[in-house]
């Protein structure tokens, strides 16, 4: 019998390829059942970002700090003080809305009155995204905490699997995404996109872009709220999640085009199944090169988005 000949060092560092005939099909049916309840999530949190950004122009990563807070406060109201599920969600929901408002009322606001420009208000933007969740971690620790919202039922689809969370998680986000959308066609929507589109003229005309800010992190708040409640039936909850989720909402706003409503949750789809389906050939600790080499192409290929314009 022939004896193998010992691999070289290069052959050891080589990755194996996966041809089509390699691939599994219920392991692709699962990846993409996988991929479409995590990038119905992208694209919520896509939304949320988007919402408040292409107003206000703010790079909002104080968002994480929303994000985190919501979850807190819905754990808090379900496990210590013993409140129904129904409650805390709405509860940390509304801690959202109060908390985004506030750091634009607070923070961002006098800034711009002051005279500060785009980085200063981003560089309070991101202190607050770190000092935030320390607090957290201060208050409850940093000992991930689970959601009491007890086991969901399983389904298959074929050889997929999926749980009544993951139909929620679907169901919730493109219902939400969907109701943002029909609202840019009502007068606060109509005053948003005029905001954004031109806030010297708009002021001229009679709108208020500082109403119009409050009602733009209102929204956009409420979004990521929910997106951290969604998060806490499948997961537990540590002081530093929120980052992860806000970024990706960042990268689904620039995937789709800054300034395009519908861009944000069709690139967010779109990210989730990339990353879902990657895992037909590379493992799972992969998932963040896989999406930054994406973010990475688009701005070579396409800086605008998918559904952006070329700056005149």
């Amino acid at each position: 019998m022939a004896t193998r000949p010992p691999a070289s060092p290069r052959d050891e560092l080589t990755l194996p390829l996966l041809t089509a005939s390699d691939v599994s099909p219920s392991l692709f049916l699962q990846l993409l059942v996988s991929g479409i309840v995590l990038g119905s999530t992208y694209a919520l949190l896509g939304t949320s970002v988007s919402t408040i950004y292409s107003t206000t122009k703010v790079f909002h990563f104080a968002h994480a700090f929303v994000y985190t807070a919501a979850a807190y406060v819905a754990l808090a109201t379900a496990s210590s003080l013993g409140l129904p599920l129904a409650v805390a969600i709405a509860a940390g929901l509304l801690v959202a809305v109060v908390l985004g408002v506030g750091i634009e009322l607070v923070v961002y606001r006098p800034m711009r009155r002051s005279g500060a420009d785009s980085l200063g208000i981003f560089l309070a933007s991101l202190g607050l995204s770190i000092a935030g969740p320390n607090l957290i971690q201060i208050m409850f620790g940093p000992d991930g905490r689970g959601f009491p919202a007890g086991d969901p039922r399983l389904f298959t689809l074929g050889t997929a699997t999926f749980t009544t969370w993951d139909v929620l998680t679907v169901v919730v986000s493109w219902a939400l995404i969907g109701g943002v959308l029909a609202m840019r066609r009502s007068r606060w929507g109509l005053a948003s996109i005029a905001v954004s589109a031109n806030r010297e003229l708009a002021s001229a005309v009679g709108i208020s872009p500082q109403r119009v800010h409050v009602y733009v992190f209102g929204v956009g708040s409420f979004l990521v709220g929910v997106a951290a409640v969604l998060f806490l039936l499948n997961q537990s909850a540590t002081p530093n999640i929120g980052l992860q989720p806000v970024l990706l909402g960042f990268i689904a706003t620039f995937l789709g085009g800054v300034g395009s409503q519908k861009g944000a949750p069709f690139a967010g789809l779109v990210l989730g199944m990339v990353v879902s389906l990657s895992g037909l050939w590379l493992a799972q600790t992969f998932q963040t090169a896989v999406i930054f080499g994406l973010l990475f192409v688009f701005l070579i290929v396409r800086p605008q988005g998918l559904f952006g314009k070329i700056a005149a």
